[in-house]
């Protein structure tokens, strides 16, 4: 028997010796990626000829915009034009190479392409085909797959509003980052079953996906009769003569109906802890979030002096 290939040092990450061919624009499939990549993974992001226009998108860190940082640094980057013959041919040939190819393309556009898992499978038995969608092919004549477009169908939007607040869209990008960590999830689980059958897999997630497991909780406070708008919590900080306090969901009411205006903050914490109240300072100087003690990890700055954060993770 041929000897067992030597093992990675368990710091390089469980997923070091496995490449991730990405083909991704904006936030769901480059997070999929990136977190793969955060495990030891070599990711290989396809980009069209001259780059990635988001690479540009303010604000910026030594020139290139902060977000895409925060998404693809790491990852290294070819630039193909996958509408050419020649460059399509050339994906096949790196899809070849690679453990997992993930994308996020407008639905059908895989196929048109050939380059739909089919396709990529009779090049590469063992690949692990991720798609990333938007509506997960669930809703008939459904409008561009887009992150604020599922939050106000699905009824997201209303979701997670407290009450009082009109059903908006969240400005952050709920269902883009939780679509992220879903498709993270399918990858993962596809490379667990390709090492079980030792046949390739294609695993899919979606925005809508993600929908459904932000509204579970709402939708079971319907089932029990209960209103399925969450309290107000930490929406509604409160004011203390030094800064701010966020109380915790269950405690918002009986937490504002004390007087902390002409307390400090760390008063104001005391005086509601002791009467069995959550609650938390609010941090409003986020230049200090890179020497404040209360944080588990130290946070730095990279080359292009982007912030840097530490692994969520702890593999021991």
């Amino acid at each position: 028997a041929a000897p067992a290939a030597p093992r990675p040092a368990p710091t390089a990450g469980p997923l070091a010796g496995l490449t991730v061919l990405e083909a991704g624009r904006r936030i769901q499939a480059p997070l999929a990626a990136h977190l793969l990549g955060r495990l030891g993974a070599r990711v290989v992001r396809i980009e069209p000829p001259g780059g990635d226009p988001l690479r540009g998108m303010p604000p910026a860190c030594d020139g290139v915009s902060a977000r895409w940082l925060a998404l693809n640094r790491g990852k290294e980057a070819v630039e193909l034009d996958i509408k050419s013959p020649g460059d399509r041919r050339r994906l096949m040939e790196l899809a070849a190479e690679a453990d997992v190819f993930l994308h996020n393309w407008a639905p059908g556009k895989a196929a048109e392409l050939g380059l739909d898992s089919a396709d990529l499978a009779a090049a590469a038995p063992s690949l692990v085909y991720a798609y990333t969608g938007g509506w997960a092919d669930r809703i008939a004549d459904a409008p561009m797959g887009t992150d604020f477009m599922v939050q106000a169908r699905t009824g997201v939007a209303e979701a997670v509003r407290p009450a009082g607040e009109p059903p908006a869209p969240s400005l952050m990008t709920l269902l883009d980052l939780l679509g992220g960590l879903h498709g993270a999830e399918a990858v993962l689980a596809g490379l667990l079953l390709r090492e079980r059958t030792g046949h390739g897999v294609r695993v899919d997630s979606s925005l809508l996906g993600a929908a459904d497991t932000l509204l579970a909780p709402a939708l079971d406070r319907v089932r029990r009769g209960d209103d399925p708008r969450p309290p107000a919590g930490f929406r509604r900080p409160l004011r203390t003569s030094d800064g701010w306090i966020a109380p915790g969901d269950a405690c918002a009411a009986a937490a504002a109906a004390h007087d902390l205006g002409g307390m400090c903050t760390e008063d104001a914490l005391h005086r509601l802890r002791s009467r069995g109240l959550t609650a938390t300072a609010v941090t409003t100087d986020l230049a200090a979030l890179f020497h404040d003690p209360r944080l588990s990890g130290p946070i730095g700055r990279d080359a292009h002096g982007a912030p840097a954060v530490p692994d969520p993770w702890s593999l021991a």
